[in-house]
């Protein structure tokens, strides 16, 4: 089965993803309720600061992925290769690692406007941080997708940070997943840049029965 694990045998690079900002999870980021379109906002001037970021983001996201597959072999309890995992590894075979992000243009135009164009800064950083979470889920999918096709269930995406999962993981994966690639590092205190870049696991679990 292993040997039809596309990405247990190299790491799958995703360049140029394409994107839809919708206005509508846009509004959900920006905790805007009950409407679901900036012409049906009452509040005209706001609407027109987030189409206007929209539009910003449009012309800086550069959307890139990548991830990696690899098989768990467990000792005394621990998966080797995956620093600190969570126990919702425990039970998997294979654990897919994986990266994206928006890119650095966004992001510093937003830390170059903060100060002078505050209202343009906050509602571009709710258009990033919308995007940074399209992105996961569209590689979630990828690797749900090549689980499936494999005889897998996964787990739910796990990052670290949360739970009881620190960030002393993320050197270890930015190894692992070649995060040079993709234009992502870490600061020395483990954030990573650019902002608005997303690192997590999925656990490939074997199906009941099998």
């Amino acid at each position: 089965m292993a040997a039809t694990i596309e990405s247990l045998h190299r790491h799958i690079l995703m360049n140029n993803i394409p994107f839809v900002i919708e206005e509508e999870r846009i509004l959900r980021e920006l905790r805007i309720a009950k409407v679901s379109t900036l012409k049906d906002m009452p509040e005209q001037n706001i609407a027109r600061y987030i189409k206007k970021a929209i539009d910003t983001g449009y012309a800086l996201i550069d959307a890139k992925a990548i991830y990696r597959t690899f098989r768990l072999v467990k000792e005394k309890g621990i998966s080797p290769g995956v620093e600190g995992a969570p126990g919702l590894l425990e039970k998997c075979d294979y654990v897919s690692l994986m990266l994206t992000t928006i890119g650095s243009a966004l992001p510093d135009r937003t830390d170059a406007t903060i100060k002078t164009e505050a209202t343009d800064a906050f509602y571009l950083e709710g258009v990033g941080g919308w995007m940074a979470d399209y992105l996961a889920d569209r590689v979630e999918e990828r690797i749900v997708q090549e689980c499936a096709k494999n005889g897998y269930t996964v787990t739910m995406r796990y990052s670290p940070g949360y739970g009881d999962w620190t960030l002393e993981a993320q050197p270890q994966m930015m190894k692992l997943l070649e995060s040079e690639r993709i234009g992502v590092s870490l600061t020395d205190t483990r954030i990573m840049v650019p902002r608005k870049s997303v690192s997590a696991a999925i656990g490939w679990l074997p199906k009941a029965g099998d």
